[in-house]
């Protein structure tokens, strides 16, 4: 079945390629926080929806999933995983390819089955033809464990191989080495608790039972794993320094409060990069103003600034540190009146400000994002932002009508924010 109406109302109205959105399994049974990104839509799966080619399987903190595939493959997903079902063939081909980015994962074949397929990680290459093994991802390191049959285990360079034939044996890859194939110790991982204490299973293998949950992993995996997929919606708050000046310069370097609301998309790309999109409006009090030896300025009117700005980090679990930049927009800062000497013209003079321009600009910066839950996160930014060069007009003592004065608007900002996340599936559930 579809996962929701809207979901196959949205693929209907687009046009993508029809590989896309080709059928090749479905989830038997979901724990928890199960996501599948498909054709650029992270949705929240339950038990009996359907996964597509090259869709993105995701497990959050203590969820587990389990999927059975057209061709019968079965593939168990532990907390903290993630894998994508890349150049899968389901009907008369060579077999299929999972691309094991992090976590923990069991792959079984149906029995009597011998489809070749692959399984890639960061570190390794796994050869596969018929048989039951479990696989772990973590931070430059793979580890393989044989259940039943056989399986070859290369690094990523395809220079070093080892062959697992013996049940409960497992080897460790690293970037530039192959461990030997060793018994499954006590103290060495493995998927569940098969090989230690249980007797082993026989070559043939079995699927496990239709609609059984992946088992718990063993105590020492991988921290829980955050998924940062999806539209987020939050509020703003913090403060602006002026880097600015007016005239022949005085600086216009005051603080101000600034604080609104924001909304935004991020999509996961692979692995731990995301890329992503951020829109914020903000109100700004006035900055104050300052002094130097040619004169003194107020400071400037209130007004709002906004941006508009492109997003790219790297995901450590529930941390998510990300660069940005983009557009910007706002009133300019302009000080309120000024005096002095030399600031307009030769002598002493006094003026007031006529307008308060709306111009735009750029902004650039960074900040890392904490989840506290699957749906809520809190977020520290840096921003600068620089609006266009602008001369407003003034009235001035030293001319009569209006004077325009050089006026240059720039801050620094940093603000914390809390963000709301969902994804398109929440939306769905709500709609129905």
């Amino acid at each position: 079945m579809r996962r929701t109406a809207i979901t196959t109302t949205a693929l209907c109205a687009l046009t993508l390629p029809a590989v896309a959105e080709d059928t090749i399994g479905s989830a038997a049974a979901i724990e928890k926080d199960v996501q599948g990104l498909s054709s650029g839509r992270s949705m929240r799966l339950s038990k009996g929806d359907e996964v597509y080619f090259d869709e993105v399987l995701t497990t959050g903190a203590a969820s587990r999933g389990k999927f059975v595939f057209s061709d019968r493959t079965d593939l168990q997903m532990g907390p903290s995983s993630r894998v994508k079902l890349d150049s899968f063939v389901y009907a008369g081909g060579a077999g299929a390819t999972f691309n094991a980015a992090k976590g923990a994962f069991r792959f079984v074949s149906a029995p009597g089955e011998h489809k070749p397929y692959d399984v890639r990680t960061p570190t390794a290459t796994i050869g596969v033809r018929g048989t039951n093994y479990g696989v772990r991802v973590s931070s430059g390191r793979t580890d393989a464990v044989l259940y039943a049959g056989a399986i070859e285990v290369c690094d990523a360079s395809g220079a070093q191989c080892r062959v697992l034939d013996k049940p409960c044996t497992t080897v460790t890859v690293t970037p530039n080495h192959v461990s030997e194939p060793k018994k499954v110790g006590k103290k060495d991982w493995s998927f569940d608790n098969t090989c230690k204490g249980a007797p082993p299973p026989s070559d043939h293998g079995s699927n496990p039972p239709p609609g059984e949950p992946a088992p718990p992993p063993p105590p020492g995996g991988e921290a829980p794993s955050f998924n940062w997929g999806g539209p987020t919606i939050g509020f703003t708050a913090g403060s602006v320094v002026g880097n600015s000046y007016f005239a022949d310069p005085v600086p216009l370097n005051g603080a101000a409060f600034a604080g609104g609301l924001k909304i935004g998309y991020i999509l996961p790309i692979w692995a731990n990069i995301v890329v992503g999109f951020e829109t914020d409006a903000q109100f700004r009090s006035s900055i104050g103003g300052s002094s130097n030896g040619e004169g003194s300025v107020s400071g400037s009117r209130p007004g709002y600034i906004g941006t508009a700005r492109l997003k790219f980090g790297y995901a450590f679990d529930r941390i998510l540190v990300y660069g940005t930049g983009g557009l910007a927009y706002g009133h300019i800062i302009a000080p309120k009146s000024y005096a002095g000497f030399n600031v307009v013209g030769a002598g002493y003079s006094t003026g007031a400000s006529l307008d308060h321009a709306f111009l735009p600009g750029w902004s650039v910066g960074g900040g890392v994002s904490y989840a506290l839950t699957q749906n809520i996160s809190v977020n520290a930014e840096y921003l600068y932002i620089k609006l266009q060069h602008h001369y407003p007009a003034y009235t001035s003592s030293a001319a009569p009508g209006a004077f325009p004065v050089g006026d240059h608007s720039g801050m620094h900002g940093i603000r914390f924010g809390v963000n709301f996340g969902f994804s398109p599936g929440d939306l769905a559930r709500l709609i129905r």
